[in-house]
């Protein structure tokens, strides 16, 4: 059987409870700062995400969705949706399989290359500003019990 799902969770900095579905399925969000560590002998600077704490202008953001089905059955046609929190400078998904953003509200969705939006009376290209929310629609099924995580990167305005 197809279960048809739809998600949304509003992001917090601090994080979110998770968002539940009529099933009992949950979508957990995690938030964690972005911080790089100097590599030795000239090597790339480390990645590693903690806790949010305090973050200031600049500081990278990784929000991570995990929808988990509780359910017995796998669940097929889950879209994740999430608005971007105030605050945050969308920049980029973790994810590109089945991703498109929003730049009116959430009310459509689509590559972001693709994107256009009203701006003093003429048309323009969207850019990452303009993101408003992102969506993932799985191709797969989850498997009843089993969970899938999607992520994107903001920064703090």
């Amino acid at each position: 059987m197809k279960l048809r799902l739809f998600l949304a969770a509003s992001l917090l900095l601090a994080g979110a409870a998770p968002a539940t579905a009529q099933d009992g399925s949950a979508l957990t969000i995690k938030t964690e700062l972005e911080k790089l560590t100097p590599g030795a002998d000239g090597a790339a600077p480390a990645k590693t995400y903690v806790d949010p704490g305090t973050v200031v202008p600049g500081d990278r953001i990784r929000y991570t969705l995990t929808f988990h089905n509780k359910g017995t059955r796998p669940a097929a046609g889950v879209n994740l949706v999430d608005p971007i929190p105030d605050g945050i400078l969308f920049e980029e998904s973790a994810d590109p399989e089945g991703f498109a953003v929003s730049v009116d509200g959430g009310k459509s969705f689509g590559p972001l290359a693709t994107a256009t939006v009203a701006s003093d009376g003429a048309v323009r290209a969207a850019t990452a500003a303009d993101v408003t929310h992102v969506r993932w629609q799985l191709a797969a099924p989850v498997p009843a019990g089993g969970s899938h995580s999607v992520a994107f990167f903001g920064r703090v305005k």
